[in-house]
């Protein structure tokens, strides 16, 4: 890609907050250089920006799913091993495990459409920590995956944006048979990132002190991040 000037990099984000829903599908929050002339991360101006225009993100529709968020027959969960797709693989080797702080995982890829023109994907996974009675919805990167922190964090926030949380948290207690009343829950969104992966590598630069801006984006969001490893020693969980 051709190296883009800061006003370059400003401009296609404000082009792209025209469809706030649909932010962290765009190109820009995936570049991963620097700009031509001020030599500042792409992700750095673009958070920057971002923290200006918060309010944009209070414009993300609520969609109201009609089934249940949780599938039924994720009870039975078969993991093909000659399958190429190495996050599912991982993400379904994750269920019913408890990962300490995260608590336990319930269910991996939660549908949020109701119709089928709805543009949201799936959540990759949701945890319960029965402890802070928190809800965790949680936006997996797996080894090899090239995407930027950036966008993980929009992705998940865009989703916990959308999602109906008063019926999220009641179909949780209907599926999983909790006694608990919806309203004690909270829910939070969070990025998990497996090693070997472009985010991963740019979170250890987030808390080197070297990306600044999107480490206040993010606080600003409510966003947490757990790596793969920090869970393994506090759980001790093999992949």
């Amino acid at each position: 890609m051709v190296q883009k000037t800061k006003d370059q990099t400003i401009n296609a984000l404000r082009k792209a907050l025209l469809e706030i829903e649909d932010l962290y599908k765009s190109g820009c929050v995936n570049w991963t250089r620097i700009t031509s002339d001020s030599n500042e991360l792409y992700t750095e101006v673009i958070a920057n920006e971002l923290l200006q225009e918060i309010d944009r993100f209070d414009k993300i529709k609520r969609v109201t799913r009609e089934k249940t968020y949780f599938v039924p027959d994720h009870v039975n969960i078969f993991i093909n091993s000659n399958s190429n797709r190495g996050e599912e693989k991982f993400a379904k080797k994750l269920v019913d495990q408890d990962l300490g702080s995260l608590g336990r995982i319930k269910d991996y890829q939660i549908p949020l459409k109701n119709v089928r023109k709805d543009k949201l994907g799936k959540v990759d996974l949701v945890s319960y920590n029965e402890k802070t009675k928190t809800l965790y919805l949680i936006e997996l990167k797996f080894e090899g995956n090239e995407e930027t922190l950036l966008r993980a964090a929009l992705e998940i926030f865009t989703y916990y944006k959308s999602v109906d949380i008063d019926k999220l948290k009641n179909d949780f207690c209907q599926s999983f048979n909790y006694s608990i009343s919806p309203d004690e829950i909270k829910v939070k969104p969070v990025v998990l990132l497996y090693p070997e992966c472009n985010a991963y590598r740019e979170l250890e630069e987030v808390e080197s002190g070297k990306r600044p801006k999107f480490k206040a984006l993010a606080k600003v969001l409510g966003i947490e991040f757990f790596t793969v490893e920090f869970l393994i020693e506090q759980r001790n969980i093999y992949t």
